[in-house]
């Protein structure tokens, strides 16, 4: 079954600029048109601090939007992940006015694709909205742009240029809730992941159980449906102290983890394919939360490491024992928290502000046109 998933893989098609546009012959950019699924956590973590930043006017559309009303002579497109037909057949049509068109995508697709995690649902809507535009997309795209260094080398072929997009979060001073929380009983223990990271569950299992037998102070907080959260029901852990909560739209996540912080973070990675091109977003999630993390110990979340964090062992005993020194030292679980929110200055400095390739109309200033 894995060879027959293997091969899927390879012949699934990938974003792959034909320079169709022209090449150095495209015009300057006066305006950028961003096509996303709005709001999700990509657009967050990825291009609303860099659309803040832009130099010419910015126009953000959802997939479901008309772009009739858009001026397309000049006009650079980003395509962040997912097109629909509609817009595909707008861009197609007007493709001798555009300045170029970008493909923006943070996840190995493929990889989710041929997995075993994602449902199939999810699959389904990745197989429609990412990976069936693709052909006709790829005449029209004339760069890259992916979240990672490992998922670069994942799609680049022969002589193709493929530009790395550093996640770009808000400025740590400007996110909501900063101040330093007081000790409070019981503790809030959390694992905030979807149900593409079935065997990051699977691997918290046992070791959530284990913690929550040693510390009857701690109340664990996850994100689970379907047999995910049936399974973690079915774990013995006292239903009083164990809240399962069915995934979020992201406003709504965002909202309950601007408002609702906690104490202690689970973020286990484990070794695969598509988690191989991860980005380490999820520290910025975790600053949000003011929570002490305990990351994986792998090449996503030493990107950004700083001090102070702890970085373990995909192993039951090491994880069981970072939870036990969370738990049992506050000073311990403060300086943890604070590290990872020095950590976001880090990935800043580590990400360029700007869109990476796109030839500015000197001529045009952001004042010009207000973002749309």
């Amino acid at each position: 079954m894995q060879a027959v998933r293997d091969l899927l893989y390879r012949l699934l098609p990938r974003p792959q600029p034909s320079g169709a546009l022209g090449g150095d012959h495209r015009s300057a950019a006066k305006r950028l048109l961003i096509l996303s699924r709005y709001p999700n956590p990509t657009v967050s973590y990825y291009l609303d601090e860099r659309v803040k930043l832009a130099e010419i006017p910015v126009i953000m559309k959802s997939l479901d939007d008309s772009l009739d009303t858009i001026e397309s002579e000049g006009l650079f497109v980003v395509i962040c992940r997912y097109i629909k037909p509609s817009q595909l057949r707008w861009l197609e049509k007007r493709r001798t006015n555009l300045a170029g068109v970008a493909y923006f995508v943070d996840d190995d697709i493929r990889a989710v694709v041929t997995g075993r995690e994602a449902s199939w649902l999810y699959k389904f809507r990745l197989t429609t909205l990412a990976i069936r535009p693709l052909p006709r997309l790829n005449r029209l795209l004339t760069h890259i742009w992916v979240s990672t260094e490992a998922l670069s080398r994942t799609l680049a072929t022969a002589g193709q240029q493929i530009d790395i997009l550093n996640p770009l979060p808000a400025h740590p001073a400007n996110a909501p809730g900063n101040a330093v929380s007081e000790d409070v009983t019981p503790l809030k223990m959390v694992y905030h992941a979807t149900g593409v990271h079935r065997h990051e569950h699977e691997f918290l299992m046992p070791i959530v159980k284990i913690a929550m037998e040693r510390h009857p102070n701690v109340h664990f907080e996850v994100f689970a449906s379907g047999a995910l959260a049936r399974r973690w029901g079915r774990q013995g852990i006292d239903p009083a102290r164990m809240t399962i909560v069915a995934p979020l739209s992201w406003p709504a996540y965002l909202t309950r983890t601007t408002h609702q912080n906690a104490d202690i973070a689970l973020v286990p990675l484990l070794p695969g394919m598509t988690n191989a091109s991860r980005a380490d977003t999820k520290r910025v999630d975790i600053t949000r939360l003011q929570a002490a993390a305990i990351f994986s110990q792998c090449p996503t979340f030493a990107r950004c490491a700083v001090a102070g964090e702890f970085h373990i062992s995909n192993t039951v005993e090491d994880w069981s024992a970072a939870i036990d020194q969370l738990v049992n030292d506050r000073q311990r679980r403060l300086a943890a928290r604070d590290a990872t929110r020095y950590s976001i200055e880090k990935m800043r400095e580590q990400a360029t502000p700007t869109f990476p390739g796109v030839r500015l109309n000197p001529a045009v200033t952001r004042h010009d046109v207000a973002i749309l």
